[in-house]
């Protein structure tokens, strides 16, 4: 029973902090996506770890608190009833459950897309060195499918209608996705499930694309490239939504108009504008040393709030 009450009480506190800290960033990731005065990669980031922050905190608080708390803190023979605990910890399952279809669904339903898509492709040089291919089987203008083994596939008729610069900077574009590791990022949302983190996941995308154009350009002709690239691609179809864990060139979660402008604006001083990322490391480290310093304290405290779930 040891054992049995320890593992409910460990679920119990995951899906009670984990549902109390995404209800948080639901409620509050605005104020970050305000920050117009960071780089697009850097508001991409912030937003990317607003969103996987309820997992990863909960996640570690669990195994570096909650588990060892429990462990050395609570009696073995202690009889306690622990009916709320067992049924709490069935809705943790079930919530590990929903992440775990949402992203075994989404993952079959856009490999069956991406394999018709690449009935009949042809290896293309686009003047970049990652794996493209050309394609004609209904397929977005320009596309980055896959996760674990990225490709670009690009339909014939984005081949036709850009010219030769066009197409480099536009499939370097999508290769700063695949740099960024964003089909990734996106299937560590699905494992995330919860209701309010549309509007989050959305802003990330925006601010995703508007990073990756800015990866892809490094002089302001590149720039005026990839704004034709963009405005002549909207152009040639309607826009669609793409499967999941994938990044269009053009899609309906970002603004091409927006990221024309964007681009029209780029200058040499905001590309090399170094990400001020770096300087949390030394607040990280200060926070892990006071953590450490007071460990035995916080693992009391812990136990103590871990009672009151079975009491």
């Amino acid at each position: 029973m040891f054992v049995v009450r320890g593992i409910a009480v460990s679920l119990t506190f995951f899906v009670l902090l984990y549902c109390a800290l995404s209800a948080v960033v639901a409620l509050s990731w605005r104020l970050a996506s305000r920050l117009r005065t960071v780089s697009p990669t850097d508001q991409a980031r912030l937003l990317f770890w607003l969103r996987v922050f309820p997992l990863i905190a909960t996640i570690a608080i669990t195994l570096a608190l909650v588990i060892p708390a429990y462990v050395r803190l609570e009696p073995r023979s202690i009889e306690e009833d622990i009916a709320l605990p067992i049924t709490l910890a069935f809705g943790c399952v079930a919530l590990f459950a929903l992440g775990l279809f949402r992203v075994v669904t989404a993952q079959r339903r856009a490999a069956k897309v991406v394999a018709e898509w690449l009935k009949g492709a042809n290896d293309l040089d686009a003047g970049v060195a990652a794996p493209t291919f050309c394609t004609n089987r209904g397929t977005p203008p320009l596309t980055l499918v896959g996760v674990r083994t990225p490709r670009v596939v690009v339909s014939e008729a984005t081949v036709a209608l850009l010219n030769r610069d066009e197409l480099r900077v536009a499939v370097q574009h999508e290769v700063a996705h695949m740099r960024s590791r964003d089909n990734l990022k996106k299937l560590i949302f699905y494992c995330a499930p919860f209701l309010g983190m549309t509007g989050l996941e959305r802003a990330w995308q925006e601010a995703a694309e508007l990073a990756a154009d800015d990866e892809a350009v490094t002089c302001m002709p590149e720039a005026l490239d990839l704004a034709a690239a963009l405005i002549k691609l909207s152009r040639l179809i309607p826009v669609k939504q793409t499967p999941a864990f994938t990044m269009a060139l053009v899609s309906v979660h970002s603004s091409v108009s927006e990221r024309v402008v964007h681009l029209l604006a780029w200058s040499d001083a905001r590309h090399k504008n170094q990400s001020g990322w770096m300087y949390l490391v030394p607040a990280l480290l200060a926070t892990m040393l006071c953590l450490a310093a007071l460990y035995e304290p916080v693992l009391t405290q812990t136990h103590r709030i871990t009672e009151l779930l079975v009491r």
